[in-house]
């Protein structure tokens, strides 16, 4: 039971930064059965933007184009399949107002979040919908250290991309995603 919930924590992290995630959770037959878990959610904490920068590099090297990315979250959901309680299969549905600019007055586009429960493991599905297109993230996460995942393709400007996308945690509570995608 521990794993499971230590993977809900980290699944959430992923992609919607510093905070506590409330909302309606639907069992499986769509009716509501209460509030999702409150928690804390957890990321890869950094100083600055500069230093998030500094780690993207280090992983994913110099080519490619960077996005720069603040995200937050206007809406989410917990769904709860049978059996009631944190189990394989449940999963969290997120919808994220994404920014470029950490004060958030320069609005760039918005993001669907879904992270589905395993037994040991999280699955991350991210669309994030820029004024160049569409792009999807996706991936596993096997532990709470391993935040990074794969930009898997796109549409307008972002058809064919490929690389990868690492979520930070800013000081201010402000979840940074940093992708850098290759083409």
């Amino acid at each position: 039971m521990l794993k499971r919930r230590t993977a809900l924590a980290t699944a959430i992290t992923l992609a919607l930064g510093l905070g506590v995630v409330s909302g309606t959770a639907l069992p499986a037959s769509g009716n509501p059965s209460g509030s999702a878990p409150g928690m804390v959610l957890r990321s890869i904490h950094v100083s600055s933007v500069a230093e998030a920068q500094r780690r993207l590099a280090a992983e994913a090297g110099a080519e490619g184009e960077t996005l720069v990315l603040f995200a937050v979250t206007s809406d989410a959901t917990y769904v709860d399949l049978p059996p009631t309680g944190s189990s394989p299969g449940d999963f969290v549905l997120s919808e994220q107002s994404l920014f470029a600019d950490a004060a958030l007055t320069r609005p760039a586009g918005s993001a669907a979040v879904r992270f589905e429960f395993s037994l040991s493991t999280v699955s991350t599905t991210v669309t994030a919908r820029t004024g160049g297109g569409k792009i999807v993230v996706a991936g596993s996460q096997f532990s709470e250290q391993d935040a990074t995942l794969a930009v898997t393709g796109g549409t307008g400007r972002y058809l064919g991309a490929g690389g990868l996308a690492i979520p930070f945690d800013l000081p201010s509570g402000v979840l940074l995603l940093l992708l850098r995608v290759i083409r």
